[in-house]
């Protein structure tokens, strides 16, 4: 039911209900938009003005702001229609109505309201208050207001403003801030917009008496209620900030007047009700308009800084409250003028110059945990790393000139300190706070710590390059202290450190002594502690162990030089892989320390193997599937290593694919008869998702295993009871299939050597153990398409198999993924859409047809370099395998996808073997081919559109080359394509191309459309007679072209004769012109 309609009010009282309406606390959204659209419309009304003037005489302060807001209303939109008398007598009304709510006492929003309408009425009449900060400060003076021009210009405004009453000149500073604010915003109209110039001018010239002003301002003595410096320090910004946007002719004209307002300025630091504003402005002037201030104010400010003022100010940050988030402004311009004046800081070997660097590295060690409690410590850790950066770029740039004198304490010994203190503190900030302490945060505050730790990694990385193995060697010794005195968060934080540091020296065998010392046997005992032992005597915590881990896969260069650590460090990811908290961390770092030392590994993998097969049947607790992946690919790439030819290499590979063909088993049985579910084998829990067990939230670490065993049972036998061992059985074969997807990756030659990409692919026949290797191949294909067949509805599994395929393509050598090229396209040509009716029970209906179609590309592009005799007869294959994929999509937009990586793949066959093309049987495929792209490059999808145009491209260029193997000549080829296109094609595709350039296309697309086109004009002969009758027929697009200009166009492009730069700019011109617009426009 629609709200009643509000009618227009026919009475001043009517119209003061409904604004009172308007801020009632329960008025309704719909009656509030009702409320708003009545008055809306009578502010806009002729009878505006006078609304304006009668609710004004009302003593409410919403009425008054709502009169306030008409008169804006109407300066905005009706301004135009005021003569230049009647356009004073506003001014002076507005002028009285300040005077007015001075004397009733108006709220503060009223008056301030009031000072943008007079803004307003400034904009649009310039000349006719030139002089307006002066006028209406010598109107607030008399107490009336009175014509501009009998305003003295030669009388002083420090007369004036010294003459104001605190109130009035409260309001005056309001109006000069409002008036710099709004000057160089956006127009609001267009009388506006016209005086801009003027606007700009006169402001510029306020300029000497807003500084009379604010000087006024800065002197003058606080009332209660009446905060007079806040706002002189807030007008003063906003005026240096115009002054630094402004252009240099602007600028010039006011830097002199306010650079004389900084001194008094200074002075509000030391007051308490001041201090936080005071030094925020000074704080964003140094950061965004540092050469505001002079060499004077920058002493000044500084000798403001290390005064005994600021001491005590600085005890207080670090040391008492003011750190946390409302305190931190003192701070804030500490660290703010350091910014500025960072070079000269760093390279003064003053004391004074040294002792305040100190303090900004003594905020890195305030009171309490970062972010949490400590508001100042990110702040000062982005100064320290900028610092650190220009350090580094000053000490590689510093010419021998400027080095300093033997003898003489350099800079950078200084330097030097502060960031070995800058560090000292850091690893402090990062230890972790107790467990009870980390939960009472809140979410922004957990993840503002973790950011600051990481902050703290990038400031490692930055002055690595100065500090070198000094800063590897202090991590090292605070790590070997912290195991000493048995402190948790010190020993992680030293851990996280170096971990930071990996990128610098994993690689460096000179380091391998000073991680030798981090990585020995206390390291590995502590990381193996039980649940009743370990740091503090109680359970290693995780955050350690999760660092610990994270540092074995950080350096895993490390480890690959030093042997005797090596399987010491995998043991430990190994039995931690099905830690619900650590397993995922480190099932990854196993992983890639496997495939980094794979070659010194060979012989260990058959004994892994068997302790993965251990592991997955683990009955305390299942193993997590995306770390089950990460195993099996670091195992694999082991197995990957054995040399080939090794009879171990096929058999310690069929060992580990029998486990999971032992899943798929269990998958494709359980889905065809449900009495199979058998909750007591741990190999059915595979096909349970439980999240709340694979990822275990802080309040369950340590629940025991036992425990955790009988909820995942419990939740298993409810999705049982409830008739889920369907979708258990899917999930049983998805996660068995993602972990044949990593055997898969592991297989893949990790060898970096060059390699002959004109080579001849390798076939598995020709090496040793191709029986063996054929039975796997076989195995695993048949598997995955009793997979696809059972499964016939799952995306998952069907992108599964098409990885499993896509990982085999890039491989040259034999492997197990590596299939036979008759096998992959057997795989592909029995795929159809889900919407096929092809009743062939050998027809296996996919969901994911774009996934399937982008693999058999890239299936094409591995078979460069096979020969032509084992290529071609798969091509012939797919090629009416991909077309008959679009007859049963039907139109291009049903699937842009398929429809663009379709034509694609068609494209590029038909360029390296036409005869092929040309070929496909059945002939109605060709044609209906044809069609097809022609409809997508008629079409409004860009995907499809853009696949057809760069086909037609090639096919009105093609060149067909001479090949011994081909079974069409080129001069046979040629023929085919001059009977096509004279017959039927040539007329169509002049039609759709002469559709698009008149009109049909975007803009954008002109180029490439224009591309098929003059491909047209330059290799055909009935080109010309062909476009003529597509652009004279009676259905061409554009009406508004007559038979001269389209005749004209014609004989520019064929005169041009396919000439790029040019013909484009005839495309361009005529699209613009069909579409009845400008060239320019867009």
């Amino acid at each position: 039911m629609e709200p009643e309609q509000i009618p227009l009010p026919s009475s001043l009282p009517e119209v003061e209900n409904l604004i009172k309406a308007l801020y009632q606390p329960n008025s309704s959204p719909e009656s509030i938009a009702q409320i708003q659209s009545v008055l809306h419309r009578l502010q806009r009304s002729d009878e505006g003005w006078r609304l304006a003037q009668d609710l004004f005489q009302n003593r409410e302060d919403s009425i008054r702001f709502y009169a306030i807001l008409t008169i804006i209303v109407k300066l905005n939109n009706g301004s135009e229609a005021l003569t230049d008398d009647l356009a004073k007598e506003l001014l002076s009304t507005l002028i009285s109505w300040v005077l007015q709510a001075l004397a009733e006492g108006s709220a503060a929003f009223v008056i301030k309201k009031l000072c943008v309408a007079l803004v307003t009425f400034f904009q649009n009449w310039p000349s006719l208050w030139a002089h307006c900060l002066r006028h209406f400060i010598y109107c607030l003076d008399v107490g009336h207001p009175v014509p501009p021009e009998s305003v003295d210009e030669k009388l002083p405004i420090t007369v004036l403003v010294e003459g104001l009453e605190v109130p009035k000149l409260k309001v005056a500073i309001w109006f000069a801030a409002t008036l710099v604010e709004k000057a160089a915003s956006a127009v609001q109209t267009l009388r506006a917009a016209q005086n801009l110039q003027a606007v700009l001018e006169r402001t510029v010239k306020t300029g000497p008496d807003v500084g009379c002003l604010l000087t006024r301002g800065f002197g003058a003595q606080n009332i209660p209620g009446s905060p007079i410096h806040s706002d002189t320090l807030a007008c003063f910004q906003s005026w240096v900030l115009y002054a630094q946007r402004a252009p240099a002719s602007i600028s010039d004209v006011l830097l002199g007047p306010l650079r004389h307002l900084v001194e008094p300025a200074l002075l509000c630091l030391g007051s308490p009700e001041l201090l936080n504003g005071a030094a925020e402005f000074f704080s964003d002037i140094l950061t965004n308009y540092s050469s505001f201030f002079t060499p004077s104010h920058y002493q000044a400010l500084f000798t403001m800084l290390t005064s005994p003022w600021a001491e005590g100010q600085y005890s207080q940050l670090v040391h008492g409250k003011s750190h946390e988030e409302d305190g931190i402004a003192f701070g804030m311009l500490l660290l703010a003028y350091g910014e500025a004046k960072v070079v000269e800081l760093m390279k003064s070997t003053d004391q004074n110059a040294q002792n305040f660097l100190s303090k900004l590295v003594g905020l890195l060690a305030a009171d309490g945990f970062a972010v949490a409690e400590d508001h100042i410590f990110v702040p000062a850790l982005e100064f320290w790393s900028s610092f650190a950066e220009t350090m580094v770029d000053l000490v590689y740039t510093e010419t021998d000139e400027e080095a300093a004198p033997p003898g003489v304490a350099s800079w950078k010994t200084y330097a030097d300190e502060h960031i070995r203190n800058v560090v000292i503190n850091c690893w402090r900030k990062i230890q972790w706070p107790p467990l009870d302490q980390f939960h009472e945060w809140d979410s922004s505050e957990r993840m503002g710590f973790s950011d600051a730790r990481k902050d703290v990694a990038d400031l490692l990385q930055s002055v690595f390059p100065r500090m070198g193995k000094a800063l590897v060697g202090y991590l090292v010794s605070a790590y070997q202290s912290s195991i000493k005195s048995q402190s948790w968060v010190e020993i992680e934080a030293s851990m996280y450190c170096l971990s930071a540091l990996s990128d610098s020296i994993s690689e460096d065998e000179d380091s391998d002594v000073m991680l030798g010392q981090v990585f020995d046997a206390a390291f590995f005992k502590m990381m193996t502690a039980g649940t009743n032992s370990g740091v503090e005597g109680d359970l290693a915590p995780y955050r350690l162990k999760q660092t610990g881990v994270q540092l074995i896969d950080r350096y895993k260069e490390y480890f690959v030089r030093n042997s005797h650590h090596l399987f010491e460090a995998l043991n430990l990811l190994f039995r931690s892989v099905n830690d619900p908290i650590l397993g995922s961390a480190s099932a990854r770092a196993f992983s890639s320390l496997c495939l980094s030392s794979a070659p010194k590994l060979v012989g260990q993998a058959d004994t892994l193997v068997g302790e993965y097969k251990v592991l997955r049947e683990n009955r305390h607790m299942p193993l997590d599937p995306l770390a089950e992946e990460k195993v099996i690919l670091g195992i694999t790439g082991i197995i990957q290593a054995i040399p080939k030819g090794n009879d171990q290499r096929l058999e310690i590979f069929w060992s580990l694919y029998s486990l999971l063909k032992g899943d798929f088993e269990r998958a494709i049985n359980l889905k065809e008869d449900a009495s199979q579910l058998n909750l007591d084998d741990p190999n059915y829990w595979r096909g349970v998702v439980v999240e709340a067990i694979s990822n275990p939230s802080h309040s369950n670490w340590m629940m025991r295993n036992n425990d955790r065993l009988q909820q995942y049972k419990q939740i298993a036998a409810s999705q049982a009871e409830g008739g889920a061992s369907e979708d258990i059985a899917l999930q049983i074969a998805i996660r068995s299939l993602r972990c044949l997807s990593s055997m898969a990756k592991g297989m893949q030659d990790n060898v970096e050597n060059s390699v002959d990409v004109d080579a001849r692919a390798v076939s598995p026949v020709e090496t040793k153990g191709a029986d063996k290797l054929i039975l796997i191949q076989r195995d695993i294909i048949s598997t995955m398409a009793q997979l696809r067949r059972t499964f016939p509805s799952s995306g998952e599994v069907a992108d599964c198999v098409y990885n499993i395929y896509r990982a085999g393509f890039s491989e040259t050598d034999p492997g197990p993924f590596v299939f036979p090229p008759d096998s992959v396209v057997d795989f592909f040509v029995v795929q159809r859409g889900e919407n096929s009716i092809n009743g062939d029970p050998a027809i296996m209906k996919t969901p994911r047809l774009g996934g399937l179609l982008s693999t058999a590309c890239s299936f094409i592009g591995s078979l460069h370099g096979t020969p032509d005799s084992i290529v071609r007869p798969q091509l012939a294959r797919l090629l009416p395998w991909v077309i008959s994929l679009l007859q049963e999509m039907g139109e291009p937009e049903s699937d842009v996808e398929l429809a663009q990586n379709a034509i694609g793949f068609v494209q590029r066959v038909m360029v390296k073997y036409p005869d092929l093309f040309f070929m496909i049987q059945p002939e109605a495929l060709l044609e209906f081919f044809f069609l097809f792209t022609l409809k997508a490059l008629g079409g409004k999808e860009p995907l499809p559109k853009v696949a057809a145009a760069d086909f037609w491209s090639a096919f009105l260029s093609l060149k067909p080359n001479y090949s011994h193997t081909s079974a069409l000549s080129p001069d046979q080829i040629n023929q085919l394509i001059a009977t096509a296109m004279e017959n039927r094609l040539g007329p169509l595709v002049a039609q759709t191309l002469v559709d698009n350039v008149g009109g049909d296309a975007y803009r954008s697309e002109i180029v490439k459309v224009g591309e098929p086109l003059r491909k047209l004009i330059m290799n055909h002969v009935h080109a010309q007679q062909w476009l003529q009758a597509a652009l004279f027929r009676e259905d061409f697009p554009a009406t508004n072209i007559g038979a001269d200009a389209k005749m004209l166009f014609l004989k520019k492009i064929v005169g041009l004769r396919g000439a790029a730069k040019e013909t484009n700019e005839v495309f361009k011109e005529f699209w613009s012109t069909c579409r009845n617009r400008k060239v320019l426009d867009v």
